[in-house]
């Protein structure tokens, strides 16, 4: 299994968490309006706290995603001066080994001259 390098946890339970809130607040709201005849005081509050919280935890997503974002910009940045670093080194090794063939083919030629000057 790879292992995670991004540099914030994962947000599924935050959203789950939100999720849970959002419910619990439409709850409340449905209770209001099957309701209306009694005090809502209490249900209201908690539609207030859950929104207040769901929206705090959204601009910790929000945040999140943003870290993620730069990290992502980040390693592909660095990949891509990577791949080009390898793509030098393979044009670098093909050179060096074109090099070392006209080299040899040098020395083949000079061994040819030099036997022919021994004869």
């Amino acid at each position: 299994m790879a292992r995670d390098n991004a540099p914030i946890k994962h947000t599924c339970p935050t959203i789950d968490n939100i999720i849970g809130k959002m419910e619990s607040a439409r709850g409340e709201a449905e209770y209001i309006s099957k309701h209306p005849e009694e005090d809502s005081t209490d249900e209201a509050r908690t539609i207030i706290d859950e929104l207040c919280d769901a929206i705090s935890d959204m601009e910790n997503i929000r945040s999140d995603n943003s870290e993620l974002r730069d990290w992502g910009n980040e390693e592909y940045e660095r990949a891509d001066y990577a791949e080009g670093e390898r793509d030098d080194a393979i044009k670098d090794k093909e050179l060096l080994q074109e090099e070392i063939e006209e080299l040899k083919a040098k020395i083949d030629e000079l061994e040819n001259e030099l036997s022919a000057v021994a004869e």
